[in-house]
């Protein structure tokens, strides 16, 4: 499927995350991708990691235990995963090309996306 679409699947599903699970999330991965920004490779960004965790610094910034936050971490990531297939079985793409469209762009095909 395209990876455009996963995107914005996966991202309109943590906006509809409730509160606290949605800042937990977006909190793990934005601190993940920054990590993922310093390292030149896969090696060093889990050399980042295990030095400066996100889990951890999860733990300290919401004051909760280790368990509840992987525990959380966890339910959300696999609820993600279920509600972003569950979705992607029910889109469908559509060709629209309006005669403007067609005349300015012969051989390519503008499709609108309906789920």
């Amino acid at each position: 499927m395209n990876e455009r679409l996963m995107d914005f699947l996966l991202k309109s599903e943590i906006a509809r995350l409730p509160g606290e699970e949605r800042k937990l999330y977006q909190f793990v991965t934005e601190a993940e991708d920054s990590l993922a920004e310093k390292a030149a490779t896969v090696d060093e960004f889990y050399s980042l990691v295990l030095a400066d965790s996100p889990v951890n610094s999860a733990m300290n910034y919401f004051q909760w235990p280790y368990d509840k936050v992987v525990a959380m971490l966890m339910a959300v990531e696999e609820e993600l995963d279920w509600k972003i297939k569950q979705r992607s079985k029910g889109v469908k793409w559509i060709e629209f090309k309006t005669k403007r469209d067609a005349i300015a762009a012969e051989n390519k095909k503008v499709f609108l996306f309906i789920n």
